[in-house]
């Protein structure tokens, strides 16, 4: 599902292409396109599409527990297949370990009549807790910021190993970065830490950073205006495959979604476009 800082990770991926290849194991020697379609099919909830050479990159940051995971991946995966007609693959990057469930495999797979046809679809699972933070913290300076989510030494506890992780972290952006491509670097680390650790902890290994950064109001304006930012995003994307779904909207239609702010039922409503059959169906969905 759409995270709060959604868009400090696809900024981090676009920003930094060659360093996000690395970590992921792709080759950068293809010309890079970074996919930001007039996709009304999946515009709204695949985090970053990339395109290189003659294969995509699908790539779907998830920070908790979803049941629905792989089906929504799978259902990204065939629409990007059917729009650009190019072999796809989609790598789920699980920032938390709060996202994993013992039945996340990678695979889907189903058989509507035994022996007579069926569907076995594979991506792949990123688990960044399991990813060691030495790795992360000698990588490129666009996938620094997910240090604090990488696994720490053996025998040591995160909160011993992550002072002196975020000051080498800090070190490192301030000494290699220009000053504003720092001060973006630096916020992402200080708003990906705190999906691990309590703010507390958080704002005392950041001290001395930007006043901005320190303030719970900047982060509550934040993270209420990405989320925003993710439901028009949705309603624009529900509208636009609904119209080559259902035909033309009226005002009733519009109206009804736009009086819709809850974004998991949006969501989806945007899973059931394909199973569906009319606008009134789709409003219906709770």
């Amino acid at each position: 599902m759409p995270l709060p800082f959604d868009a400090t990770l696809k900024d981090l991926v676009k920003n930094h292409l060659a360093d996000w290849l690395a970590v992921l194991g792709e080759s950068a020697a293809d010309p890079i396109q970074v996919l930001t379609p007039d996709l009304s099919t999946v515009s709204a909830f695949a985090d970053i599409v990339l395109r290189l050479g003659e294969h995509l990159l699908h790539i779907d940051f998830q920070s908790g527990a979803d049941a629905r995971l792989p089906r929504r991946v799978l259902m990204y995966n065939t629409l990007l297949f059917d729009h650009y007609e190019l072999p796809v693959h989609s790598i789920v990057i699980l920032l938390h370990s709060r996202a994993d469930r013992s039945d996340l495999t990678g695979t889907v797979s189903y058989e509507g009549r035994p022996g007579r046809g069926g569907l076995v679809f594979r991506f792949e699972l990123l688990r960044l807790w399991e990813v060691p933070i030495q790795v992360l913290l000698q990588g490129g300076l666009g996938t620094l910021p997910l240090a604090p989510l990488g696994q720490v030494p053996e025998g040591a506890t995160p909160e011993e190993v992550m002072p002196g992780a975020i000051e080498r972290l800090r070190e490192r952006i301030h000494a290699e970065a220009s000053p504003l491509e720092a001060a973006k670097l630096v916020t992402a680390a200080f708003l990906l830490t705190g999906l691990r650790f309590p703010r507390t902890l958080t704002f005392q290994w950041f001290q001395g950073e930007s006043a901005m950064m320190e303030s719970d109001t900047y982060l509550y304006i934040l993270e209420q205006g990405e989320a925003k930012g993710e439901v028009k995003e949705a309603r624009k994307f529900l509208l636009r495959q609904g119209r080559k779904r259902f035909g033309k909207d009226d005002e009733n239609v519009r109206a009804a979604l736009e009086s819709i702010t809850d974004l998991e039922r949006l969501e989806r409503m945007g899973e059931r476009l394909l199973e569906v059959s009319s606008w009134q169906e789709l409003l219906q969905t709770s």
